[in-house]
């Protein structure tokens, strides 16, 4: 790259805000073999009401008190799993006359939150489908000692309908079935539309993003706006997801370089960044279809 002019730094790379990283929980570290994948025990379900006969008096004519029904399990543990993948820029690097950067890793930076959501979206990595769980699923997968990998959305909204429905499908199921802090997943195209409509909150400053219900919306720049069974919605349509609470695990950035790769004619060797990712989520997992744009 030497010429007759300078060399000098380019501008800074400024990430975008609202990945799916930012809004994942983040569990404390546990070691390395989470990146062989994860087990973990869902309770979800609900809980019921009863009465104490005991406690009711009636006075008049009527009837008498019914007996109060027996207490029957309302809820039960669910053994769930998720695997891990990993993201990766690969580089041929100049070995003299440039700024001392790792391009590799730069190359990363810039891509990573946008390969790490279409993995989450799509289940794709690698193009196979390895990542599990994911959005885009119709069918469950239960590995062979049980553990559930993947779970089939629940479409609430089945047919495209305006953005405030969709919205509002999804707090109320959000609320009936989880009853917690859920995460609402929108392809980036989606934003314009619920911010027209006035659907999105950022009380908790810029870049975190919430439903009228204050559900966490992540629109992150991988996601594809594809439904359960992979399919692309027709034009001027996206789907949506709904999850319970997210988590995830991801390693540091690691830097190889190939020696075995030097190119003489060029001075450039092969170098490599990557880092692995793990997300699970809990529960529930709903999708809507949602009509974009502002409806006249």
């Amino acid at each position: 790259m030497a010429g007759i002019r300078g060399i000098v730094d380019g501008p800074s790379f400024v990430a975008l805000p609202n990945t799916l990283w930012d809004a994942a929980q983040h569990p404390g570290p546990q070691g390395p073999h989470w990146q062989q994948g994860v087990t973990w025990t869902d309770w979800c379900g609900g809980a019921s009401t009863t009465y104490a006969d005991e406690c009711i008096a009636i006075t008049g004519t009527g009837g008498e008190v019914p007996a109060a029904p027996s207490w029957s399990p309302t809820t039960g543990g669910v053994n769930r799993g998720a695997t891990a993948f990993t993201v990766y820029a690969a580089f041929d690097c100049s070995l003299i006359g440039l700024p001392d950067v790792d391009q590799a890793a730069e190359a990363l930076a810039r891509s990573e939150a946008f390969q790490v959501s279409r993995a989450v979206w799509t289940g794709q990595a690698g193009g196979q489908t390895t990542v599990w769980p994911h959005l885009a699923a119709d069918t469950v997968l239960d590995d062979p000692q049980g553990i559930r990998l993947q779970t089939a959305a629940d479409t609430v909204v089945g047919t495209a309908d305006d953005a405030a429905v969709v919205i509002g499908r999804l707090d109320e199921a959000l609320a009936e079935r989880y009853g917690g802090e859920g995460v609402v997943h929108v392809p980036v195209v989606a934003l314009a539309t619920l911010k027209a409509r006035n659907l999105i909150r950022e009380d908790d400053g810029p870049g975190v993003l919430r439903t009228p219900g204050g559900h966490r919306i992540v629109a992150a720049a991988g996601y594809t706006g594809t439904g359960p069974d992979g399919a692309v919605p027709s034009s001027g349509s996206a789907w949506a997801y709904a999850t319970g609470a997210l988590f995830g695990y991801r390693s540091d950035v690691a830097v190889r370089d190939f020696p075995g790769t030097f190119d003489r004619s060029t001075n450039t060797v092969r170098k490599q960044a990557s880092r692995t990712y793990l997300f699970g989520y809990e529960c529930v997992h709903l999708a809507a279809l949602m009509t974009l744009g502002v409806p006249t």
